[in-house]
């Protein structure tokens, strides 16, 4: 009768941690932290486009041929693809030259793949030819870097991987990226 107590109140205690786990998870759902890296939701990350989108339905030009990936961070707390070319324009006197954006929340929603107008127009950046430019939106320290931010950009790396035949040796990222 003991052993039998004693397994209903496990059962009914493994449940409740796990309702109030749950809803932990959504009550930070839409609530990042502002420092450090939040609780990762499956749920708002399930809601933003697919990164193919991205990839094949944003150029309005011919395609090009890519053969190189380079991440790097816009060195900025927020911004969008329309935003970060003047933000850093102003700010250096010269415009950054990308072909997507990540976004973390501040300024695009945390995650979402922006095609810039280099990639619509299939512009080269930075007069190097085959090389699509990804900027994530962060302000350069890899802990700034939200975990949505992480997983979208690994998508939008392997779809590009996989719709022009890039080698994974061909994939340059910041030096302090966390995969």
């Amino acid at each position: 009768m003991a052993t039998r107590n004693r397994s209903v109140t496990v059962l009914f205690s493994l449940i409740a941690s796990m309702t109030v786990g749950a809803l932990v998870l959504m009550a930070l759902d839409n609530h990042r932290p502002i420092t450090g890296r939040g609780a990762y939701s499956l749920s708002s990350y399930l809601r933003l486009d697919p990164a193919e989108n991205a990839v094949k339905n944003t150029a309005t030009k011919a395609r090009a041929d890519w053969d190189q990936v380079q991440i790097y961070y816009s060195n900025t707390s927020g911004g969008n693809a329309d935003e970060l070319a003047l933000l850093t324009g102003l700010a250096n006197g010269t415009k950054d030259q990308f072909h997507f954006v990540i976004g973390n929340g501040n300024g695009a929603e945390d995650g979402a793949i922006q095609a810039g107008e280099f990639w619509k127009l299939q512009r080269l950046c930075q007069g190097r030819n085959g090389l699509v430019r990804i900027c994530v939106i962060s302000d350069g320290r890899a802990e700034s870097v939200t975990d949505c931010q992480l997983k979208r950009t690994g998508a939008l790396v392997e779809s590009l991987m996989r719709t022009f035949t890039i080698s994974p040796g061909n994939i340059h990222y910041p030096l302090n990226w966390q995969m």
